[in-house]
């Protein structure tokens, strides 16, 4: 396969689609992803690359569902091909007969290839890639807990998150912000941590409902409905009509949860000096109730009404036309 790269986020949606999930409405989610992350940004950034940012980070969102799905979804989960493609970024030169890989590659391929011209990447590089190791690392568990029941409330909390890959986008904006003071990155961490935490959560009670349907058992909101026996196993292989209205009681105790990151940032925002965190709040808040308030984009019949609203459509032969308004 030839590979070409600088694609826009569209064509990446294409490639996902030729192996991907038909159940994924990846047309629709691509798209929302990328309006987040044109607000979804470091104050600082340097404004001529936000929207390199916003179609980079949508690209490495699809690149990031490619790799999760081999290991939590129950129609194509597969550990040889997990092992695989978990080291691509590590070993990326090497091309693959399979073709899930190999588009998965590609998509790789691609996304470093714009990264590595960032202003910062040199400087940053190295907690660009321990962040991706920790991405793999939640991928892995949730594995584990797919294929061997191990889940506990701790582990999920230790490693769930990373899922969520905002600490990897947050580094990508500052390779990108010509003014932050290097100095304050064990001020920010922690910080990045908590904003991820938020984001996880905002993730986690849009698409538990997908999650039963697809036996997901390393969604923190099943496996905490497990833990605290609200729910079993059969119940979620054969009521899960039953196990969504039993887990919605874990709503307010997630929404909770947010509140208490809130109260870290802003107790943490005065620390930083070479970034306003202060300023990124309220659009945090907005990118949170953004997640709360998404459709399900993987059930057609209610994103179809929305998509044409997000300038996207399908012709008669239902081949995805991009729409400018």
């Amino acid at each position: 396969m030839a590979i070409t790269y600088n694609y826009d986020f569209k064509e990446a949606v294409y490639w996902y689609n030729s192996v991907g999930l038909e159940t994924r409405n990846m047309e629709y989610f691509a798209k929302w992803v990328y309006d987040v992350y044109k607000i979804a940004y470091l104050p600082g950034t340097d404004e001529s690359y936000i929207d390199r940012l916003a179609v980079d980070k949508t690209k490495l969102s699809i690149f990031a569902i490619l790799v999760d799905d081999l290991a939590d979804n129950v129609k194509i989960r597969d550990k040889m091909l997990l092992e695989k493609a978990i080291r691509i970024p590590f070993n990326g030169s090497k091309s693959f007969e399979n073709k899930y890989l190999e588009i998965t590659r590609t998509l790789w391929k691609d996304i470093i290839s714009s990264i590595e011209t960032y202003p910062r990447y040199e400087e940053f590089k190295e907690i660009f890639f321990f962040d991706i190791d920790q991405f793999f690392n939640s991928i892995k568990y949730g594995y584990l807990v797919n294929s061997l029941d191990l889940y506990s409330v701790q582990e999920g909390m230790m490693y769930s998150p990373n899922n969520m890959m905002i600490t990897i986008y947050l580094d990508m904006d500052l390779m990108c912000s010509p003014n932050f003071d290097k100095t304050e990155l064990k001020k920010v961490r922690p910080i990045f941590h908590y904003i991820q935490d938020i984001m996880h959560v905002g993730n986690i009670l849009n698409t538990f409902p997908r999650e039963i349907e697809e036996l997901d058992f390393s969604s923190p909101m099943i496996s905490l409905g497990l833990s605290e026996e609200i729910i079993d196993k059969e119940d979620v292989v054969k009521r899960p009509e039953q196990v969504l209205k039993n887990l919605e009681y874990f709503i307010p105790h997630f929404k909770q949860r947010v509140e208490q990151n809130f109260e870290k940032i802003n107790d943490c925002s005065h620390m930083v000096n070479s970034i306003d965190l202060e300023e990124f709040n309220p659009r945090l808040r907005k990118i949170w109730q953004n997640f709360l308030n998404r459709p399900h984009y993987w059930k057609k019949e209610e994103t179809e009404k929305v998509m044409i609203s997000h300038n996207i459509a399908h012709d008669s032969h239902g081949k995805t036309q991009w729409v400018r308004m």
